[in-house]
């Protein structure tokens, strides 16, 4: 591995694989100080574009702002996914989604994604029947754009799946998303891929306790995994505890790869073509 456990820097590190960070939020003032820099360690460690996720209205022009000045022609790519958040879910309404829908007519190409949205009950931040009306309505909101969407979800896997469920019988197609960190068991990876859902491969299937997730990823069709860092969260291993970002998808790829039995390049390039196809960019 070119990366060690103790903590070591990583600003010099470089990759010959082409990797996407499928959900990061390099708008956050996490990174005010040094954003410029972290998407050139991105470019170096392969980063071929990256998917900045604003979870809150009152972000989505920042978002959108950073996608603009962004150079077409230069890695990493930055596209934008755009909704609410469950535990923003109370800022859910007429004008709010209806601003919402007005972006994604706006920036096509750019606005790539809508969420990320879903059930969250792990912090008291907002009743369950307000998210899961946001929660609807983002799914409805994909499918009339043509859209894939971001899932979150904690605590409420079995809510979450069974309002998945109805939402493929009402299209009659299997749905086109993504479960953004994916830390469930064998058995919600299963209907996450019956339902048609990709899983989001982020920094906790690197933890060494994390056992459960690396057992149902290696169950998990290879054409269903995309890589994600979720930073400034849940960094990998070896530099969990810190700041999470882009160019650490890295990490995440060689580790979880070596796990699954595949060389980090055969993931790199399945779980990158995986994302290409879903999110129909980069």
């Amino acid at each position: 591995m070119p990366f060690a456990d103790d903590g070591a820097r990583y600003t010099d590190y470089t990759s010959p694989m082409a990797l996407i960070d499928t959900h990061c939020h390099v708008s956050y003032a996490d990174f005010d100080a040094d954003r410029a820099e972290v998407l050139a360690r991105a470019k170096a460690a392969g980063v071929l574009g990256l998917i900045n996720v604003a979870t809150d209205p009152e972000w989505w022009p920042r978002y959108l702002a950073l996608a603009a000045e962004a150079h077409p022609d230069e890695a990493p790519a930055v596209k934008v996914a755009l909704g609410f958040h469950p535990n923003y879910a109370t800022k859910f309404g007429p004008e709010a989604f209806a601003e919402l829908r007005r972006l994604f007519e706006r920036h096509p190409g750019v606005a790539i994604a809508v969420g990320e949205t879903g059930l969250d009950t792990f912090r008291d931040y907002c009743p369950l029947e307000a998210q899961a009306a946001a929660f609807q309505a983002q799914l409805d909101l994909a499918a009339e754009r043509d859209l894939p969407f971001i899932l979150h979800c904690r605590n409420e896997e079995r809510r979450m799946c069974e309002m998945l469920a109805r939402q493929r019988d009402k299209l009659g197609r299997p749905l086109r998303g993504v479960w953004h960190c994916f830390t469930a068991n064998t058995d919600h990876m299963q209907q996450a891929v019956a339902l048609g859902l990709h899983l989001g491969v982020g920094g906790v299937a690197t933890y060494p306790k994390a056992e459960e997730v690396r057992a149902a990823l290696r169950e998990a069709p290879l054409e269903r995994l995309i890589l994600e860092t979720d930073a400034p969260y849940l960094a990998p291993q070896p530099r969990r505890g810190k700041r999470n970002e882009p160019a650490f998808v890295a990490m995440t790829c060689e580790r979880v790869a070596a796990a699954l039995g595949h060389s980090a390049e055969e993931f790199a390039a399945r779980t990158t073509a995986n994302a290409r196809a879903l999110f129909r960019a980069f």
